[in-house]
């Protein structure tokens, strides 16, 4: 086999891995979002809620 051969095949299995860390990374960090959005708009929707109970109770917050 020719050195050059070997070099090329190496190069493109390191520009693989990195290709495959970055594409990994990326959906790690969409999950992430994604998972932060959930929370974010379950708790809204629960403080909403509860705030409409407590004024169902006493009246008015303001």
């Amino acid at each position: 086999m020719d050195p050059n051969y070997n070099d090329l095949i190496a190069s493109f299995g390191i520009i693989g891995l990195i290709v495959g860390l970055a594409v990994y990374l990326a959906v790690l960090a969409l999950m992430l979002w994604i998972g932060y959005l959930i929370i974010k708009a379950a708790v809204r929707n629960g403080l909403r809620e509860h705030t409409l109970w407590l004024e169902q109770r006493r009246g008015p917050l303001r």
